[in-house]
């Protein structure tokens, strides 16, 4: 009886330690993940609902190619995209898988094809926050010469519209929505903290340690969001709430698996009806898995 107080005294104690959630990534280490989004948009024209759906899927590689006692530098590189974007009103919008190959008239298809393989560079804290990205102006300038436009002009608004969606700053805050989830400060099971990104999506997080098992670290996540997007002929501004889970690799902290459930309503205002502001409604799932680790 004796031995199993002890015992049971020891987890007690182990339980509630104070360990320091971070990565622990070593130099040469390549982990390749693969991401999936399932996106709803809703809009309400007076009773006219057009449903949008977007399924994206990529896949990128990551390999430690430098580290200090702060930050890691992270080599990547996209190795596929795929976007199917359907409507109920119009069909079939966009329908991209750079894994195939493209018809000559396949403007789209040849502009997303010059994302792959591109060398990418990634400056990462240990929390996870980003510090920058570096090299997508030869990646978007591969874009916009795979898409075949001569014309300097049309280049120059195609590089600029482009830098808006994969230009360093762009990329920094998108990837930050996946690697930044650790606090500065030592935790124990139960306890909580709180982070904020911004981007497309401004949230605002609060984490929770729910369990430390042998291989792995269970967190979860709750945040309040605010997206605003803008482009040529649509103005979204919406608001709403995310809940995150994540298995990770409690050797590497790396996610093994991770899942975002967002839910956000607004409205949208279209470029040629600027004082009509239209119900807007997004729901959104997206999981990132690293399907390879190599140590």
């Amino acid at each position: 009886m004796r031995i199993l107080l002890i015992s049971a005294l020891f987890s007690n104690i182990i339980y509630a330690q104070n360990i320091a959630l971070q990565y622990n990534l070593k130099i040469g280490d390549s982990i390749k993940v693969f991401q999936k989004a399932e996106q709803d948009i809703v809009q309400d024209f007076n009773g006219t609902k057009h449903e949008l759906k977007n399924v994206l899927e990529g896949e990128f590689t990551f390999v430690i190619s430098n580290k200090t006692d702060s930050i890691y530098t992270i080599n990547f590189k996209f190795d596929r995209f795929k976007l199917l974007t359907s409507s109920n009103l119009s069909g079939e919008v966009i329908n991209i898988d750079t894994n195939n190959d493209f018809e000559e008239g396949d403007i789209q298809g040849k502009i997303f094809s010059g994302m792959i393989g591109t060398k990418l560079t990634m400056e990462m804290y240990k929390t996870g926050k980003i510090k920058s990205v570096s090299g997508t102006e030869k990646m978007i300038a591969d874009m916009v010469n795979n898409a075949g436009v001569t014309d300097e002009f049309t280049k120059q608004l195609m590089i600029e519209s482009m830098k808006k969606e994969f230009g360093n700053k762009s990329l920094a805050r998108s990837f930050e929505q996946m690697t930044y989830i650790y606090p500065l400060k030592k935790v124990a099971v139960g306890d909580t903290w709180t982070n904020s990104y911004s981007g497309k999506i401004n949230a605002k997080n609060t984490w929770k340690l729910e369990a430390l098992k042998d291989k792995t670290i269970q967190l979860t996540g709750e945040g309040d969001v605010k997206m605003y997007s803008v482009d040529d002929t649509l103005t979204m501004t919406l608001n709403g709430t995310q809940q995150t889970n994540i298995t990770a690799i409690k050797l590497s902290g790396f996610a093994k698996e991770m899942s975002v459930t967002l839910t956000a309503d607004g409205f949208s205002v279209m470029e040629q009806m600027k004082d009509t502001e239209i119900p807007t409604k997004i729901t959104s799932i997206t999981t990132y898995k690293t399907i390879k680790y190599v140590q």
